[in-house]
């Protein structure tokens, strides 16, 4: 098995993980959705979106990662809203 191969491997892996754990927040997601309809509570809450982005952001001290992070997390955060209503 060349290099490549190997590395790709190593992403095939990390993809699984990751698509697991997302898996996991989309379910946490939905309960937090229906604790808000039951509640009356608005599904969007900057304050908070803003939280998540920064701890995002956080994770990493490459600026570029830091960016790319950002970016991922604001699609996350546009589909979880979607999944809470």
């Amino acid at each position: 098995m060349s290099e490549l191969d190997v590395l790709r491997k190593d992403i095939d892996r990390l993809d699984k993980e990751i698509c697991d754990l997302l898996v996991a927040r989309f379910a946490v997601v939905k309960e937090i959705g229906s604790v808000k309809k039951r509640d009356g509570i608005p599904v969007t809450s900057a304050g908070r979106e803003e939280v998540v982005i920064a701890q995002a952001r956080a994770a990493t001290t490459d600026a570029a990662e830091k960016d790319a992070l950002e970016a991922i997390y604001r699609t996350v955060i546009a589909q979880a809203k979607n999944l809470e209503k």
